[in-house]
């Protein structure tokens, strides 16, 4: 559950040797603390690491200052993944079950938290130029964390180097597998209600808490 958060928490660009790397971890840094909410298209793929097995979904991501997030999976089936900063919730209907997690005395990855503006990367990460292609407005820097960690290997991020708006994330988990999400159309600062970061599981929804 935890690499699961992590992953859809979590598109490529070009490496280029003139990019000033603390310069842009800076005005990516800024954006997000200086971010209020967000919302966004998502096209996310995962490639497994047993036989490279795919799995693609799709959906829309809103983000909230502090700590909230909601995503709608519309593809490959619905499903909601919503924290109002306090509780974590993964709901499928289809299943009629979701997963409840308590956040208040869990630490979310710096990785996610910096989207709500907490937390550094630059103290967590070893940041340089990724070696990916992508747009030319847009580039690609490559995260390994100073700390391991059991959740992934290292992560990529996609930048629009103007703004310094993530528009993509990698990651690369311990056990060969690759995550990747494309952000579609973000917008900033839209006044989103915080009553779309609310859950109350609807009636015969069987609750699991994991561990």
């Amino acid at each position: 559950m935890h690499t699961m958060m992590i992953a859809v928490l979590l598109a490529a660009a070009p490496a280029q040797a003139d990019v000033d790397v603390k310069a842009l971890t800076a005005k990516m840094q800024k954006f997000y603390e200086s971010t209020r909410d967000l919302h966004a298209r998502f096209e996310q793929n995962i490639e497994s690491s047993l036989g490279g097995r795919k799995q693609h979904g799709s959906g829309e991501v809103w983000l909230k200052r502090p700590g909230k997030m909601r995503w709608d999976y519309a593809k490959p089936e619905k499903k909601l993944m919503v924290s109002d900063g306090k509780t974590l919730w993964v709901y499928e209907p289809e299943d009629q079950q979701a997963f409840k997690q308590d956040l208040r005395n869990s630490t979310l990855p710096v990785s996610v938290s910096f989207l709500f503006g907490q937390g550094k990367l630059s103290d967590e990460f070893e940041i340089a130029p990724a070696d990916e292609k992508g747009k030319p407005d847009e580039v690609a820097l490559k995260l390994v964390p100073k700390v391991a960690t059991a959740a992934y290997r290292y992560l990529v991020f996609v930048v629009e180097e103007k703004t310094g708006l993530v528009r993509g994330t990698t990651v690369f988990d311990q056990q060969g597998g690759v995550t990747r999400i494309q952000f579609l159309d973000a917008k900033t600062n839209q006044g989103a209600d915080d009553k779309k970061f609310s859950f109350s599981p609807p009636r015969g929804t069987q609750i699991l808490n994991p561990q």
